[in-house]
């Protein structure tokens, strides 16, 4: 697992239009990937990966954004790279196939505007963890 300090990947969002995060009520997704190095085990072993942190308490599943965020009305999904939702604490996690050697597990990261409230627009931050779990 490559693990750059504390921090084991940072997700930059690019700027997002207002305007068509009401429209279509998401952004684009933004890619996050976990690489996973030097992996040894029996063929085909696998690996789970729960995402914990605070959750959205008007979007079960999806992660709230830190207070201290400029930006309001929004609240962060993950899914797997074939779409298949994430949701953040949820115990099932995504699993993935792993082979020896070098792995990377691709999940897909969006803004999700919460139905029924204004977006405010401006910079914001959330922290979550990942924890893997070979199986």
């Amino acid at each position: 697992l490559v693990v750059q300090g504390e921090t084991l990947a940072e997700v930059h969002f690019p700027t997002i239009s207002r305007k068509d995060l009401m429209v279509t009520g998401q952004s684009a997704r933004v890619p996050v990937v976990f690489q996973l190095k030097d992996c040894k085990g029996p063929a085909q072993y696998e690996v789970r990966v729960t995402l914990t942190g605070t959750e959205d308490s008007e979007q079960p599943g999806f992660l709230a954004l830190d207070a201290s965020s400029a930006a309001q009305g929004v609240g962060i999904g993950m899914e797997k790279t074939d779409g298949t939702p994430v949701p953040i604490n949820n115990t099932s996690g995504a699993t993935f196939v792993l082979s020896n050697g070098n792995n990377n597990l691709n999940f897909n990261a969006w803004l999700q505007a919460k139905s029924g409230r204004e977006v405010t627009m401006g910079e914001f931050t959330a922290f979550l963890t990942a924890t893997f779990e070979y199986i």
